[in-house]
């Protein structure tokens, strides 16, 4: 490319398309747009500079000449009818006075359009996240709303700097936050639970939202719809808005469910039929076809003897609508799911979760080979029903969370607090959040930065057996490998709980996430500084040292 456009002048020069084409090849910000401006100078009926003068006039603060290109890019029918109404109906999502954060061209240019030339939602500050990653006009916006500056050199790479100038407008404004749907999905999982879906966008909030009389106020009085039904104008980039309409789908199936639940069969049969043609128009209708055609109960004949009462008891929460299970799932736990699967004649699912029994004696030291198993699981046999399961894979972990989900929403016990909820393995940002319990960002979960306690007392099971003895053990002729309590894992609720209830975030097994090949917090068989709440465990196979802890979702 720098090829091509070095040898344009001979050819090109003082035209439209050379200094156009530099303006587009030119990294540097104020450079490019010199270019720009002169392209426009020279050719001022071409309409592909309109959008580039919008940014530019924006990143000026002139929005006069920004409201003007606005306009003439309008006129000159620069965007799609159907990307318009996409672009009303996200600003008609959002509260007044809210600020929107957007992503590209598409959600972010009509959006500006519909504010400056119709005059509509100028309430809402539309920023685009890719132009607050220029300085210049970031420290202008962010000097304007009374934000704390931010610097590229803080940041090791495109991703981070852009989450961290979400999380600066999310923390620090006075206003309410909403991100649109088309925003990169690395930004909604970093968000994750406190992004409740409205529309074409999701609410930030740091309480629990009732995003669903929300998000059906806004469906129903708001939005315009008839171009989801049909189109009655051409549109030269079916493609594109056939892509960009998949991301009303979440929000129109979560109605759907709602009717469906309520008993509202028209108005649910009325959503699954725009669900339909929006996923038809964008090539994906057998996904979604397998979907919506898959059963809403479950079999009848299905059995558990999986306590209701039990999966209840055994999470404490973390935030918003997110629970974390107390303790790592325990060989009980996972030995009634196994019988579930028996009983229910999952051969082929039994055949994939079983657990292989793991050779203890044969993982001990050679020096401690000897030694009768009073003196070896003196705390409890890590096959015991209240240690925690290991030597499990990725796939089954997922299946177990998957079954006690499905026996939760199918149960019709009378103490059952929740009425549809998810039971499945944390992201790591959850697992981290969840094991400081709500502490500061110490590396222990018990919110310190030492592994003993002021009696030299260890306060977790790890690899301890370079360390000296406890200060105050009794037995000064114990092992020094098993001077914190074990040499395997030990029961799933030893030692003590973090602020939120948590035992045993820091060692006894590691944990599995919802990446495969990470375990968190470290296990029995590291040393201590390798089982922190930082810590990654990588696995390929099942390990005696990674077990898993459920998180819940209430629905």
């Amino acid at each position: 490319m720098d090829g091509i456009v070095g040898s344009m002048p001979t050819a090109l020069a003082n035209t439209f398309e050379f200094n156009y084409i530099r303006f587009i090849h030119e990294n540097n910000w104020d450079k490019r747009y010199n270019h720009l401006l002169k392209a426009h100078e020279l050719a001022p009926e071409r309409t592909e500079a309109y959008m580039a003068l919008i940014n530019y006039y924006l990143s000026e603060g002139n929005s006069e000449k920004m409201a003007y290109y606005c306009k003439a890019s309008f006129e000159a029918g620069e965007f799609m009818p159907s990307i318009m109404a996409w672009n009303y109906n996200m600003l008609a999502s959002i509260e007044k006075d809210g600020i929107l954060l957007t992503h590209g061209d598409n959600d972010t240019y009509p959006a500006w359009v519909i504010q400056y030339v119709k005059n509509t939602r100028k309430d809402v500050k539309v920023l685009n996240v890719n132009l607050l990653m220029h300085d210049s006009y970031r420290q202008r916006v962010f000097e304007e709303m009374g934000l704390s500056p931010i610097s590229a050199a803080d940041y090791h790479d495109y991703q981070d700097m852009y989450l961290a100038i979400t999380r600066q407008i999310i923390q620090q404004s006075s206003h309410p936050v909403y991100v649109a749907t088309s925003v990169p999905e690395y930004i909604r999982k970093a968000l994750g639970d406190s992004l409740y879906l409205v529309g074409l966008a999701f609410k930030y909030s740091s309480e629990p939202f009732d995003n669903l009389a929300f998000l059906k106020n806004n469906y129903e009085n708001k939005f315009l719809k008839d171009h989801l039904y049909i189109q009655l104008e051409p549109d030269t980039g079916s493609n594109v808005i056939a892509n960009m309409n998949m991301h009303y789908l979440p929000a129109i199936i979560l109605l759907r469910n709602h009717f469906q639940d309520s008993g509202e069969q028209a108005k649910a049969s009325e959503m699954e039929s725009m669900i339909r043609n929006i996923a038809m128009k964008a090539g994906k209708e057998e996904f979604i076809v397998q979907y919506l055609d898959s059963p809403t109960e479950f079999d009848k004949n299905f059995v558990s003897a999986i306590s209701i009462k039990k999966l209840q008891k055994g999470v404490a929460k973390i935030k918003g609508n997110l629970y974390a299970g107390t303790t790592e799932v325990t060989n009980e736990d996972y030995e009634a799911f196994l019988m579930d699967l028996v009983k229910n004649r999952e051969f082929e699912l039994l055949e994939k979760c079983k657990a292989p029994k793991t050779d203890w004696r044969n993982l001990l030291p050679a020096k401690y080979q000897s030694l009768p198993d009073s003196k070896v699981f003196d705390h409890g046999h890590p096959d015991d029903g209240l240690a925690p399961v290991q030597n499990i894979s990725h796939e089954a972990a997922q299946e177990y969370c998957k079954w006690i989900t499905k026996v939760y929403n199918n149960s019709t016990d009378k103490k059952k607090e929740y009425g549809k909820v998810e039971f499945r393995l944390p992201t790591e940002e959850e697992w981290e959040y969840a094991a400081h319990g709500g502490r500061n960002d110490a590396p222990y979960p018990y919110g310190g930065y030492y592994v003993r306690n002021e009696k030299g007392c260890f306060l977790f099971n790890s690899n301890v057996s370079e360390e000296e003895p406890c200060g105050d053990c009794a037995d000064k002729a114990k092992m020094q490998a098993h001077n914190d309590g074990g040499f395997f894992p030990v029961h799933a609720a030893a030692y003590f709980p973090n602020d939120y209830g948590l035992y045993n975030c820091s060692g006894n097994v590691a944990e599995m996430i919802s990446v495969k090949g990470i375990a968190k917090g470290g296990s029995w068989e590291d040393l201590p500084q390798d089982a922190t709440i930082y810590s990654k465990k990588n696995y390929v196979e099942p390990s005696p040292a990674i077990g898993f802890r459920v998180f819940m979702e209430v629905k």
